[in-house]
Formats: C-alpha cells, structure tokens, sequence
C-alpha cells in the first residue's frame, strides 16, 4: 500500500476492533502525519519494515486508555535525540529515560510542565492508564500506565513497541503484571516499564514467566495488538473483563526462560 497520509489513516481505521472508538478526522489525520514524519525523518526509524511500521508505530492506542493527542508533542520532544541515535537498540536506551522525566517537563506536551519524573505507584490500573491527561500530569501510574508511555513515546519516533503482559500470574501468590516489548532490528526484546532499560532482563522472568500456559488465556503471556491477532488479552481491570486484539507469546517466554 501507499504510505501517504490517507493511505494509513484508511488501513487504521479499516482494521480497528469494533471496540476502538470513533475518532475524529483531525485526529487521525495528525496522526498518520507525524507517524510518516518520524518514519521519513529518523534514520532507525527507516529500518523497520512496512508491516511493523503500521501494526506497532501507527497505532494511537495501546489498550482501552482514554485518548490523548500525544503523538506530535511527544514527536517534538524526543525526535531530536532519536535523530542522532546509531541503531535501534541505542535509541531505545537513550529515549525510555527521557520519556519519564523530559515528557512532563516539556511545554510541547503539558499545559503544566513540571520538573518532577513520572514515578511507579501500584494498583494505579485503571486510574492512569491515559499518556498525557492522566499519567503524565499525575506524574505516577502503575506497570500498565507506565507500560502506555513508553510505548507512545518509542512509536511517536518510529520504533515499534507494544504492551505485553499476563492477566494472572500461574504461582501461587497469582498477581498481574504489563510491560513492554520492543523491536530492534532482530527481533522483539522485552524490558520493564521503568526509566533504566535492561533488554531482555526484568524482576518477572524467568522467575513468573516458565510458569505460564498458553493453554488459558488467563495464565498466558500476550501481547496487545491493533490487527486480529491468535489469541485475545482478558483486560481483567475492567469488570467484566474485556478481550482485547493480542498475539501469544507464552512460547517465546517459555523458550527465553529455558535458556535462561
């Protein structure tokens, strides 16, 4: 397909889930501008294939968080360090910190900037899940907030990234968590949702992860999606739970843990 302005705002809204809400032309327009302005004008963002480019970059929402119009000021902020970025990888070390302190200090982006870094505080889901008008302007959110941020912030640059996460941990002390994943040129790497970026490396894995059963959804690892993807994600902080587009991941984790 094209990549044009048009062109991607059609393939978005041709394959929303009918639960993605109506969002206005304006909105979709921005949108798709700054998405191909990051793709054309970042040189890691070049890299990324088409496919990944509109299933992980164009996307405007994560999960069900209330809609910010966060991509151009988000662009606006962190382009200039993206540009001078020598590999995907690089970037994302250099870029995830900056999310969490020059986002919110940032007039670009905030009515209100403050100087204070956006911090973890739990059981914030779903409290603060939107990027700008909850997050970012609380200065906290909890793993599934934080998870959004860095996720916008990465595609708002060209860099595929998506929220991954379990709806309950099968341990016995059970619990959830999200987090991220992003892509780098070699495949998908994963990595918490805290400023200090350590690819493939978190608290959860192998620990919690070579517990999980791609068997149920409910103990299975899963990776939110726009597309229709093999499995849905039970978004257990809404009541009932809300199934959500997502792509299986138990097997990767499984096979990291055993390597591990």
């Amino acid at each position: 397909m094209a990549l044009t302005v048009d062109g991607v705002m059609n393939w978005l809204v041709q394959n929303a889930d009918a639960l993605q809400p109506s969002m206005p032309d304006h909105y979709l327009r921005s949108n798709a501008f700054y998405a191909l302005k990051a793709r054309g004008e970042i040189p890691v963002a070049q890299e990324v294939p088409e496919e990944l480019f509109l299933k992980e970059v164009l996307p405007y929402r994560v999960v069900d968080e209330p809609v910010d119009h966060w991509r151009e000021g988000f662009f606006q902020v962190l382009a200039p360090h993206a540009m001078r970025a020598t590999s995907l990888r690089g970037a994302v070390e250099d870029l995830v910190p900056r999310i969490f302190q020059e986002l919110r200090a940032s007039p670009k982006v905030m009515r209100k900037p403050n100087q204070t870094a956006v911090v973890f505080k739990s059981n914030l889901t779903p409290e603060m899940m939107a990027p700008i008008s909850e997050t970012l302007t609380s200065g906290y959110a909890s793993c599934t907030g934080s998870s959004i941020l860095i996720v916008d912030g990465l595609r708002s640059v060209g860099i595929p990234a998506r929220l991954v996460g379990t709806p309950q941990w099968n341990i016995p002390t059970g619990g959830n968590h999200n987090w991220v994943e992003v892509w780098t040129g070699d495949g998908w790497h994963f990595f918490d949702a805290v400023p200090d970026v350590r690819l493939d490396e978190a608290w959860f894995a192998p620990s919690n992860t070579k517990f999980a059963n791609n068997k149920d959804s409910t103990h299975a690892i899963l990776s939110a999606e726009w597309t229709k993807g093999d499995a849905t994600y039970p978004l257990t902080w809404r009541k009932p739970a809300v199934l959500w587009r997502a792509e299986g991941r138990t097997a990767f984790y499984l096979a990291k843990s055993e390597q591990s």
